[in-house]
């Protein structure tokens, strides 16, 4: 695999970020220049499959460098530092809209941003957010990539060995979908997963599918080092 970090991968990431704040402010002219309007898919959908495919070349190098294990481990950290940044992002969000819901008398924040439950059932609400089961509105794309990161080190092994099996498998679960209705559970009271991980699981492993299939050199993983 080649040597270096991809700077357009970073680019269209965060443009497909920045459309995905364009779409979700109202009566914004902005929100007409995105992908919504002219192609066959979100920014959304942009942003998971570009994840899969800088995660997939990121770590496939570790893992044929260092081993499976070692690029398991640094999955998993970066992981972890994702999860500790969606809980400081989440709780800095709902200090302001409570901040803010004091000081403005025409719009009820709190309720725009979903948090009754919060206000409710602050101690189930707290626990849930741990588990990432209770999202405010418009905060449900970080989870998803916490959730597509950690089940990672799953698919990695057998996207290096065998991508068409991986994107076989992957096809495989994503029409559990539409056939059994598989989703993850929100919190009590509040339905399902919005973007609903059992299907867009398919986008990221098709986005690490064709990072490898940009390769010029053979994937090999090395054996784990002592």
């Amino acid at each position: 695999m080649t040597n270096g970090r991809d700077h357009r991968i970073d680019f269209f990431r965060g443009l497909a970020l920045i459309f995905i704040f364009w779409d979700h402010v109202p009566a914004n002219p902005f929100a007409q220049l995105t992908l919504r309007n002219f192609g066959f898919s979100d920014a959304a959908e942009v942003f998971v499959f570009l994840a899969g495919y800088a995660a997939v070349l990121a770590y496939g190098r570790v893992a044929q460098r260092d081993g499976y294990v070692v690029a398991c481990l640094r999955i998993l950290r970066r992981t972890w530092v994702l999860y500790v940044a969606h809980i400081f992002l989440l709780t800095l969000l709902m200090g302001i809209v409570f901040v803010a819901n004091n000081h403005v008398e025409t719009r009820d924040m709190v309720r725009e941003m979903g948090l009754e439950y919060f206000v409710g059932n602050p101690q189930q609400a707290l626990a849930d957010e741990l588990l990432l089961r209770f999202k405010p509105n418009l905060t449900d794309p970080l989870p998803l990539y916490i959730l597509l990161m950690g089940t990672l080190p799953l698919i990695l092994p057998v996207m290096l060995r065998n991508a068409a099996l991986a994107i076989g498998l992957s096809i495989a679960l994503y029409m559990m979908v539409p056939l059994l209705g598989w989703n993850l559970r929100a919190y009590e009271g509040g339905g399902y997963w919005y973007f609903n991980p059992v299907a867009w699981q398919l986008i990221f492993v098709l986005g690490g599918a064709f990072a490898l299939h940009t390769q010029r050199a053979p994937i090999v993983i090395a054996p784990a080092r002592p």
